[in-house]
């Protein structure tokens, strides 16, 4: 009786660690802890800006350089719902801006509209991506009490998940 206890209770233990959602490749971080490179590329390209937040991302749990990625969320002129990401060097990965359902370009809205019948629109964030350069709008879905991500390109191609650098899915979050 012990045994089947014991077993029942390690699987027990097992679901619930396993079951765990645990992030701990994000943080928020002060200012102070940003590389002043970062600091002045953020005050070169976005000058009107305030920043809300910063967060450091290491992708994969690596806490080498290539693997590093900071995080400015930041207000525009005023607008809140701006994001950038640099490289520890300084280089702009990517720059994200919220964009309410009823601007999202009709060309993306009816496709969307169009591939996800069950869903309704919520929100997107308009995204340039520079490495290789191109925009595309990460769409957030509602259908009750489920929610879905999905990507399309400017003129309304949804574009796969696959095909996409693993910073990008780090807005899904």
């Amino acid at each position: 009786m012990r045994k089947i206890f014991t077993i029942v209770f390690s699987l027990f233990f097992t679901g619930v660690t396993l079951g765990q959602d645990v992030n701990d490749t994000t943080r928020f971080i002060p200012e102070s802890e940003v590389p002043k490179v970062i600091l002045n590329q953020q005050d070169i390209l976005y000058p009107s800006n305030f920043v809300s937040e910063w967060e450091v991302q290491e992708l994969d749990g690596m806490h080498d350089a290539p693997n590093i990625l900071y995080f400015a969320k930041f207000e525009e002129d005023g607008r809140p719902g701006f994001s950038a990401a640099y490289l520890p060097n300084g280089t702009l990965v990517f720059h994200s801006e919220f964009t309410p359902a009823e601007i999202i370009p009709s060309t993306v809205r009816l496709k969307v509209d169009q591939d996800y019948k069950d869903f309704e629109i919520h929100s997107a964030k308009f995204i340039s991506l520079y490495n290789p350069e191109r925009e595309l709008y990460l769409v957030k879905l509602l259908a009750g009490n489920q929610m879905k991500f999905v990507f399309y390109n400017t003129v309304g191609n949804e574009i796969d998940k696959i095909e996409l650098p693993a910073e990008i899915l780090l807005l899904m979050r």
